[in-house]
């Protein structure tokens, strides 16, 4: 594959960062995953926005506009002929304060109609910048994902040691209720994703009950069905949760597949508005 690399596009395999580079050294980087369609970063701005947000948390000046970096992935996107794809932008830092930009594009892997989880335990401070952040700075999740992935499952959800479910290792969760639905509040050190984000406005415009809140596990027993969110597979239904030795199961709700619809019109929508700036054929 070619990626972007510091204003170039060139093969993986040329791809060299130095050593001095604090992502390297210390996890002190960002990055953002994009789906893109049709040529188009879905949701551009938010990512932006929140790449943005984030250097600024961080104390990681990055002053570089929204314009260009569209047009680096655009780069990408015609170098390895694409139109749909993930997309990942790395954005790190030397100790001398240069920045190395990373952008890579693979082509969308076909989803399941389901995600299976496994619950894995994890003491976490609520307030660190590894979690509410998307850091380079990943390890936890790494192994987390890996573990979940070794035992038959799509992804891990962690769970904080009072038994409280957070968020997966690269996902937002979201239980469907009797009368509501509920999902981790941001302090918990959840991640403020795009998707979930884009979920929360849609049941508010729909006049669907929502709660953030501290969802404790016994929530599972409850629950009437799963639901998990990110960029790359949008909204998706979770079949099972294996907590400890227990497992639950959960049928696809109407509510979810309601849901599902409504967020695929607004990705539509978003394609619709920016299908004029499209490069790649």
């Amino acid at each position: 594959m070619l990626v972007f690399l510091n204003g170039q596009v060139i093969n993986e395999e040329d791809a060299k960062i130095p050593i001095s580079d604090l992502s390297y050294q210390f996890g002190y980087g960002l990055f953002e995953t994009i789906r893109c369609e049709q040529g188009i970063p879905v949701f551009f701005e938010e990512h932006y926005e929140r790449l943005t947000h984030s250097a600024k948390e961080i104390g990681m000046t990055f002053p570089v506009e929204q314009e260009e970096i569209k047009r680096w992935i655009k780069n990408v996107l015609t170098a390895n002929k694409l139109s749909s794809a993930r997309v990942k932008i790395i954005i790190s830092k030397r100790v001398e304060e240069k920045f190395n930009v990373l952008v890579m594009a693979s082509p969308l892997e076909k989803l399941p109609t389901s995600y299976s989880l496994m619950t894995y335990t994890l003491g976490r401070d609520s307030k660190s910048v590894s979690f509410r952040h998307k850091t380079t700075s990943r390890a936890d999740s790494y192994v987390a994902y890996k573990k979940a992935n070794e035992q038959g499952f799509n992804d891990a959800l962690y769970v904080s040691e009072k038994n409280e479910l957070i968020e997966c290792t690269r996902a937002n969760v979201f239980l469907v209720m009797e009368d509501k639905i509920i999902t981790p509040l941001l302090e918990s050190g959840i991640l403020s994703g795009v998707t979930r984000t884009k979920i929360i406005e849609i049941l508010q415009r729909d006049g669907m009950e929502l709660e953030e809140k501290n969802v404790h596990s016994l929530y599972l027993n409850k629950a009437k069905s799963v639901f998990i969110t990110n960029a790359i597979v949008g909204i998706m239904p979770v079949s099972k949760v294996k907590f400890d030795d227990k497992e639950y199961d959960f049928s696809r709700d109407s509510i979810v597949t309601k849901l599902k619809n409504a967020y695929d019109v607004c990705v539509q929508e978003y394609l619709g508005k920016h299908i004029d700036s499209v490069v790649v054929q």
